[in-house]
């Protein structure tokens, strides 16, 4: 026995010394990681759904405090052995923060049927989920669902893999805040009108804002009725913040050319913001230039005014005269109604977002140094080296020590880096950059010429 386990000593220190090298290895990509390199994170995997159940899981996102600069959700939808479900089922992913609060950040419409000669088999839905970068990030808790009642064997196979892009942003998003939150408001009836499900929104802008949108998400479902509501019917949604007005016709009439095709069924038809086997493109406001930060704004979300008459609730509805039919029988007559999802995304300036890495080697101490070109117009660089990872706060001042700017401000990697500086909107003169890094301060002078 003995002479066993030494004959193996020497695989075992192989083993563990290529175990070294690749951990060394996938540490020193991703301390030194350059624009554009991407870290991709698989979350729900082959995920069998069908039946209308919420399947809830835990999962570890990179930390997303520091560098990337998007991050794009790959939505896959596949067949089990037995077959998929062949109808067009509404299905979504959500960001779970606790029992009473989650957020939508993405859904989905799945096919009619796709498989079979000629017919695609999976489908995969590309969507940016770059807004939701507050939420996705290290320990999170998603939920996966689709609207599916076909039971017994047959479903959905569903993957969601995130991609996390290096690279800065100018303005990154800092808080997500939800607006409307409402699987079915009922469109066209007098006794149950949208506005008791969409109420008028009064929010606090944060004071560091410096950009704002307002990101919707809306289906519309339910046919056979007056217009045909709500999937075919051509409707105008309206959002109001502050005093300004945004109209969106809700209307999908490229639905023929749907990458996820062909299928089976009435897939090429227009809808109301949806096409069968394709991801919702959700309606984004910039609404910046409608708020002031540090200040409430009023935000309101209306539909063009309508009455569903072939209801059962509409004492003038005629069985066959008046309608075809006045009580929904959830084949062709279904209740008309809207799926809302809706949040408030507000961003701030990225104190990283002019600060490029020079160098994948650790430099031997922490040095500032000479800004180039010294003199400047406008712009200059200002390069410096960090022997270690660090809390890094890079300032430009004026000569008599007022602040003016911060470049960088945040946690930083060992590596070489550059800050850039544009003095455009200062006068001539002499100006004074100040690197901090709790252990390590420098200062030095530049000269803006103009």
């Amino acid at each position: 026995m003995n002479n066993q386990i030494q004959r193996l000593f020497p695989l075992l220190r192989k083993t563990i010394f290529i175990s070294a090298l690749i951990i060394i290895s996938t540490i020193s990509c991703k301390i030194n990681a350059a624009p554009g390199d991407t870290t991709w994170v698989t979350t729900f995997n082959q995920n069998f759904q069908n039946w209308a159940d919420v399947h809830y899981a835990n999962f570890t996102l990179p930390d997303t405090n520091t560098h990337y600069k998007k991050i794009m959700m790959y939505y896959t939808i596949g067949c089990p052995p037995a077959g998929c479900d062949p109808w067009d089922r509404l299905g979504w992913i959500r960001f779970i923060q606790d029992t009473n609060t989650n957020y939508e950040i993405a859904r989905i419409i799945t096919p009619y049927n796709i498989v079979g000669g000629g017919y695609p088999g999976q489908c995969v839905f590309v969507i940016d989920v770059t807004d939701f970068m507050p939420l996705l990030h290290n320990q999170v808790r998603l939920a996966s669902y689709i609207e599916s009642w076909i039971g017994g064997t047959r479903g959905w196979l569903v993957t969601v893999k995130f991609a996390y892009i290096e690279g800065e942003m100018t303005n990154k998003p800092f808080k997500v805040i939800n607006l409307w939150q409402d699987n079915h408001v009922l469109y066209g009836d007098p006794l149950d009108p949208p506005e008791s499900h969409l109420p008028l929104r009064n929010i606090l802008i944060d004071p560091q804002t410096t950009q704002a949108k307002v990101r919707v998400i809306t289906t519309g479902h339910g046919q056979g009725n007056t217009d045909n509501a709500s999937e075919f019917s051509f409707k105008i949604h309206t959002l109001q913040v502050g005093t300004t007005n945004f109209d969106h016709i809700l209307w999908r009439g490229d639905c023929s050319a749907n990458p996820c095709s062909p299928q089976g069924g009435t897939w090429q038809y227009a809808r109301a913001g949806w096409c069968p086997g394709a991801s919702v493109i959700p309606w984004e406001n910039d609404v910046t230039a409608n708020l002031t930060a540090g200040q409430n704004v009023t935000i309101d979300y209306n539909l063009q005014p309508y009455e569903n008459f072939c209801r059962p609730n509409n004492p003038l509805c005629v069985q066959g005269v008046t309608c075809s039919d006045c009580n929904y029988n959830y084949n062709g007559h279904t209740e008309p109604h809207y799926t809302i999802q809706s949040q408030l995304i507000l961003y701030k300036p990225n104190p990283f977002s002019s600060v490029e890495i020079l160098s994948s080697e650790i430099p031997e101490t922490f040095q500032l140094k000479q800004n180039y070109p010294n003199p400047f117009n406008p712009n200059t660089n200002i390069e410096f080296d960090l022997s270690k990872s660090a809390n890094v706060k890079l300032n430009v001042y004026d000569i008599q020590g007022k602040f003016i700017e911060t470049l960088v401000n945040g946690e930083l990697t060992a590596g070489s880096y550059k800050a850039e500086w544009n003095g455009s909107g200062f006068a001539s003169g002499i100006y004074v950059y100040k690197l901090e890094t709790g252990g390590f301060s420098e200062t030095k002078r530049m000269m803006l010429v103009k």
